[in-house]
């Protein structure tokens, strides 16, 4: 069987949207109708991580949630550090 990494990294990618969606569907009120800041800080405890697929994956899943859709979002700001455990901090803004 041929290893296929980037099928992996999208299936994995796939199943933390899911999560995301599903842990922040309630913490909004309405949808932001305007342009929209985005910020993340990852703090990773090991290994690698793809900040483009980090960012579009959380982008993706608040399609609808936090915002119509992630063409509205117009800043983003993404910083990554080293932590004792993986964890996301996620700002939504409009701007």
């Amino acid at each position: 069987m041929k290893y296929d990494g980037n099928r992996r990294e999208k299936e994995n990618q796939m199943s933390r949207t899911a999560a995301l969606r599903r842990e922040v569907e309630h913490k909004f009120l309405t949808l932001l109708k305007h342009s929209i800041r985005l910020s993340i800080t990852y703090h990773r405890q090991k290994g690698k991580s793809d900040a483009v697929n980090i960012i579009g994956g959380i982008a993706d899943a608040l399609n609808g949630i936090a915002y119509d859709d992630d063409s509205q979002i117009t800043q983003i700001n993404y910083q990554e550090t080293k932590g004792s455990f993986d964890e996301y901090t996620i700002i939504v803004e409009e701007v």
